[in-house]
């Protein structure tokens, strides 16, 4: 009696969990296959855009040998449009005598997230009916996941965006990218449910806005096993030509100095986005981009090349098709030379689809340079376009460190892809640190190169703790009056909100 006692006590504490997908290091069978590029192999693979599929038939099934025998907890059928609504999926120790651990007579296609039960070394898809009864059976991928302690299980059972679960949700999947309707401002509402009851838990950390990630912290039951889950939000954009005008003026797209790079300029001093140096003439605005130029040439390493220059990062300027609207772009330069001045765009896949030179002709005022790319993109990879280059004194040798000023960068085009992310470089991009971690009594947060706006530190049921408002580079987070346990700090800057996990002693 105590023996089955305890064997099912071990039963119900074992289900599944977030997992190594056993099935991407075993070996596919099936019955048939249409043809040699729908292998079963297909199946186990990892790729989302490869398939198995079987001849046409009334029933058909697909087996994955693990190498070894597991305890299973869960299953994931990835069916392409010819889907089994009945099926088995059965297990076995020798691929001869098979035990049922999940039926049904009603299956939908998509993803089935199976929670199932079951120990052996094979783990097999028999498909029963088909939904479509001119093919066989088809899956994209056959996912097979252990069982393991629902202590250490950091995994959600539900995530919804606006009360409908998110397209593809599988607990075993960790990021998601959801695309909201044109026009949507208001960043969703994000419910998680964990796969394990309570003191199993998570946190939902709103992204600040859109574009945005809103990030979901889990922690297991355990309250030290965590995981991260993300849904990375897009707005949907309708292509529309439009004229784009880079003006450096605050809160506009690109206008930030650290959306900026600087290359082949030795020592490459940053970019800069100043006060106007002449608000008259053909530039009137208040702010314009700075870059000096160092001397050199060449031929000499270490020095500022005739190419040297300033590029925005992709993604912080829209991103562009040139199409036959798009005939001319436009720059204003101040300089103190008369020299080239270079402009080249850059899309996401091929890079350079033109780069164009032209000198100014005046010295100490502003000027407009007109670029015909007419010619210039009529045989390029005109689409995915969101990186523009500037070369502001293109000359060989340049005798003297020269600066130069440019703004108001103009182009038409239609807009294809999702609205830039304002303020400066993602925070991942952000060298931060979090010392002492663990600690006794606080924490030191400090970053390279911004400063902290806020941050809030929650408990493990998403209780907020402690608020600061530092406005400084690093900040001490006082702990002293913290229980010891696992916390999770919500750090926002001028390039959006990140989230490190903290312990206390």
């Amino acid at each position: 009696m105590k023996k089955i006692t305890l064997l099912l006590i071990a039963l119900m504490v074992f289900t599944f969990a977030q997992s190594q997908n056993l099935a991407l290091s075993g070996t596919a069978t099936a019955s048939s296959e249409e043809n040699a590029g729908f292998a079963p192999s297909n199946a186990i693979d990892g790729n989302g855009g490869t398939r198995w599929a079987s001849v046409w038939g009334t029933t058909a099934d697909i087996t994955i040998d693990l190498g070894a025998s597991y305890d299973i907890g869960q299953v994931v059928l990835n069916w392409e449009s010819a889907y089994a609504d009945q099926y088995t999926i059965d297990i076995s120790s020798d691929n001869t005598n098979w035990t049922t651990i999940y039926t049904t007579t009603t299956g939908d296609g998509g993803i089935d997230d199976l929670s199932v039960t079951g120990t052996g070394q094979y783990v097999r898809m028999n498909g029963l009916n088909r939904f479509l009864g001119d093919y066989g059976y088809s899956l994209w991928e056959f996912e097979i996941y252990e069982a393991v302690d629902p202590l250490t299980d950091a995994t959600l059972s539900d995530l919804t965006v606006n009360t409908v679960t998110v397209a593809g949700f599988s607990s075993n999947t960790l990021d998601y990218n959801v695309v909201l309707p044109q026009g949507t401002t208001v960043v969703p509402t994000v419910v998680a449910t964990t796969s394990q009851a309570s003191p199993a838990s998570a946190v939902v950390i709103d992204a600040a806005s859109l574009p945005g990630t809103t990030s979901i912290l889990v922690t297991a039951q355990n309250g030290t096993t965590t995981n991260t889950y993300n849904i990375n939000f897009t707005v949907q954009i309708t292509p529309m030509s439009q004229t784009f005008d880079l003006t450096f003026e605050s809160g506009t797209t690109g206008s930030v100095a650290s959306n900026w790079n600087v290359f082949e300029n030795a020592g490459n001093p940053a970019l800069e986005v100043v006060t106007n140096p002449d608000p008259s003439g053909v530039n009137t605005s208040a702010m314009v981009a700075k870059i000096t130029t160092i001397a050199g040439d060449s031929s000499t390493p270490d020095v500022g090349k005739p190419w040297a220059g300033t590029e925005s990062q992709h993604g912080t300027i829209w991103e562009w098709e040139l199409d036959g609207t798009t005939t001319t772009i436009t720059i204003d330069v101040y300089k103190s030379v008369i020299s080239d001045v270079g402009i080249k765009m850059v899309n996401t896949t091929s890079g350079t689809i033109f780069q164009l030179l032209q000198p100014n002709t005046v010295t100490n005022a502003w000027e407009t340079l007109t670029y015909d790319i007419t010619s210039a993109i009529a045989s390029g990879d005109n689409s995915n376009v969101d990186q523009i280059v500037v070369f502001p004194d293109w000359q060989d040798p340049r005798a003297t460190d020269n600066v130069s000023y440019f703004d108001n960068i103009s182009w038409e085009g239609l807009i294809t892809g999702a609205a830039p992310v304002l303020g400066t470089t993602n925070f991942e991009a952000i060298e931060f640190k979090a010392y002492p971690n663990p600690t006794r009594d606080s924490w030191t947060i400090k970053t390279k190169n911004v400063n902290i706006s806020s941050i809030k530190v929650f408990d493990v049921l998403g209780k907020n703790v402690l608020s600061l408002v530092p406005n400084t580079s690093d900040t001490i987070i006082d702990g002293s009056s913290l229980k010891a346990g696992l916390y999770f700090a919500q750090i926002k800057t001028a390039t959006g909100i990140s989230s490190i996990k903290l312990i206390k002693k």
